[in-house]
């Protein structure tokens, strides 16, 4: 393979990394819209949105092998070989003719915009996950509070026996006796 064809092959993966990337991006936002609303069916774990992240590992995985494959053919750094190359874009698109290193940046340059934006949602995802923890632990909390019997009330358990010279029972309550 040429490479030319390797480049090629590598803005192809950008744009379909950042197709991916368009759709992951607008599945969050609207979950984290909808979070609000707090429907069960909006905030479940999304198999599309699943495979969409499987196929985004596997550009990744693609983009790995295409840099392996240019890196063997790209001029090895003085004094050591192809494998010591650091490689990126931008030494990739400096050994390209003008027009198709300004189409590889794009897309590269694009692909990193929309990973930023998804971590932005990603990260506003998870800080909203644990504002929703906390409120639902402090309400179990005060829920609990309330549930405890009140001070100076007479204990006894499930027998209805007195608690107070059992030492700690395993369920104990207030008694109910059923008057008004």
């Amino acid at each position: 393979m040429s490479f030319h064809d390797q480049t090629d092959r590598l803005e192809r993966s950008f744009r379909t990394t950042c197709e991916l990337l368009r759709t992951l991006l607008q599945g969050l936002q609207e979950r984290r819209t909808s979070w609000a609303s707090a429907r069960p069916s909006t905030i479940q774990p999304s198999a599309e949105m699943e495979a969409i992240a499987q196929q985004l590992a596997a550009e990744e995985n693609t983009r790995t092998l295409l840099l392996a494959e240019i890196r063997k053919v790209m001029p090895a750094p003085i004094g050591g070989t192809s494998a010591d190359l650091h490689l990126n874009v931008t030494r990739i698109a400096a050994a390209m003719p003008a027009p198709a290193a300004k189409t590889l940046r794009a897309a590269a340059d694009e692909a990193t915009a929309l990973a930023k934006s998804v971590r932005v949602e990603v990260t506003l995802g998870q800080r909203l996950l644990r504002f929703g923890q906390r409120a639902h632990e402090s309400v179990l909390q005060q829920l609990g509070a309330a549930a405890a019997p009140p001070s100076g009330a007479a204990l006894y358990d499930r027998n209805a026996r007195s608690a107070r010279g059992l030492g700690a029972p395993r369920r104990q309550g207030v008694l109910i006796d059923g008057r008004m």
